[in-house]
C-alpha cells in the first residue's frame, strides 16, 4: 500500500495559499529550490501532474485541485487527532463577529470541527453589519471577523466568494410594467450599492419600497412582498426564488467575504482558529485589497 507524506501535503496546501512558490517558502521555512523538490516527489508519489505552467506562473491542474481539497481535510483531521491525544486542547473565550448570511449558514459548520477538538473553549458569535464588524475589531472588542469590506493595509484572508442575485418572495409577482419596487439596507450598505449601480447602469425604472437597518429587516418586507433585494446566495430559502435575467433584471457581480484576525496581541485560541479556517476554504493572505463599503 502506498502512503502520503503529510509534509509534502502541507507544503503544497502553502502553495496553494500563496499562489506563490517563493512566499510559500517562508511560510513552510525552506527555500524555494527546496519546496519545488518537495512537489516534485509528490508528483512522482501520486503519478499525477499537480501544477502546469501559465507564462511565468504555475497553476494547479484539474488532479491539483482535487488534491487540495482533500489534502486540506487530511491535514486538519491530523491537527486535531495531534491535539487531541497530546492534550493541546485551547481554552478561553474567543469573540468572532460576522454578517447574518454568513453567521446563519456558513460559519456553523467552519466552526464545527475547531468545537469538538477544542471543548474547553468557549465562542460568543456577534452578528452584525460590516462597517461596524471592522469597528469592533479594531477596538479590540473581536478578536476574529467575517466582513465584505477589504481594508487596505490590513492583512487578511479571502474566505469565500458568493454570487449575488435578485431575491423575491416565492409567490411574488413581478409586474414589469411600473417602477421595480426594492427593498434595500440603509446606507452603507454594498448589495445597495451594487442593486442601484446595477439597475441605473440597465436604465431600469425603480422605486425604494422599504428601506431597512438589518438583514431580518430586509426578509420580513421581501417575505410580505414588499418588492425584491439584491443579497448574497446566503439568503435564499424555501420561502424566497431567485428573479434574473428572464425577468429582465441586470446581471449582479459576485461579493467577497474576508475573514480579519485582529492585530494587535491576538490570542492562541484566535491565531489558531484563524490558520484552521485559512485551511478549511483555501483562503489567501493579502493586505493590498481597496477598502468596500460595508454590508
Amino acid at each position: 500500500m502506498r502512503h502520503l507524506d503529510l509534509s509534502l501535503l502541507r507544503t503544497f496546501v502553502a502553495i496553494c495559499d500563496e499562489a506563490n512558490f517563493a512566499k510559500a517558502a517562508l511560510k513552510v521555512h525552506k527555500s524555494q529550490p527546496a519546496i519545488s523538490q518537495q512537489m516534485g516527489r509528490l508528483e512522482s508519489e501520486l503519478q499525477v501532474a499537480l501544477f502546469v505552467k501559465r507564462g511565468r506562473q504555475k497553476q494547479l491542474t484539474p488532479a491539483g485541485i482535487r488534491l487540495a481539497e482533500y489534502a486540506r481535510r487530511l491535514l486538519a483531521l491530523h491537527d486535531e487527532l495531534w491535539a487531541t491525544l497530546h492534550d493541546q486542547e485551547l481554552s478561553g473565550p474567543v469573540r468572532i463577529g460576522a454578517p447574518a448570511d454568513i453567521a446563519d449558514t456558513v460559519l456553523p459548520n467552519i466552526l464545527q470541527r475547531f468545537a469538538r477538538a477544542n471543548p474547553r473553549l468557549s465562542m460568543a458569535i456577534h452578528v452584525g453589519r460590516s462597517p461596524d464588524l471592522m469597528d469592533m475589531l479594531f477596538a479590540g472588542e473581536l478578536d476574529l471577523t467575517i466582513s465584505t469590506r477589504a481594508v487596505a493595509g490590513y492583512p487578511h484572508l479571502l474566505l469565500r466568494s458568493s454570487p449575488v442575485v435578485w431575491i423575491a418572495a416565492s409567490d411574488y409577482r413581478l409586474d414589469t410594467a411600473g417602477s421595480l419596487p426594492l427593498v434595500l439596507a440603509d446606507e452603507p450598505s454594498i448589495f445597495r450599492r451594487l442593486a442601484l449601480e446595477a439597475l441605473d447602469r440597465q436604465g431600469c425604472d425603480y422605486k425604494e419600497s422599504y428601506v431597512a437597518p438589518n438583514l431580518a429587516g430586509i426578509k420580513a418586507a421581501v417575505r410580505a412582498g414588499l418588492g425584491i433585494t439584491a443579497r448574497s446566495i446566503e439568503m435564499v430559502t424555501p420561502e424566497f426564488r431567485v428573479l434574473g435575467e428572464r425577468q429582465g433584471l441586470p446581471a449582479l457581480p459576485d461579493i467577497n467575504f474576508y475573514l480579519y484576525l485582529r492585530d494587535d496581541n491576538p490570542s492562541e485560541a484566535a491565531s489558531k482558529l484563524y490558520q484552521l479556517l485559512a485551511s478549511q476554504v483555501g483562503g489567501r493572505a493579502s493586505s493590498t485589497q481597496e477598502p468596500e463599503p460595508g454590508a
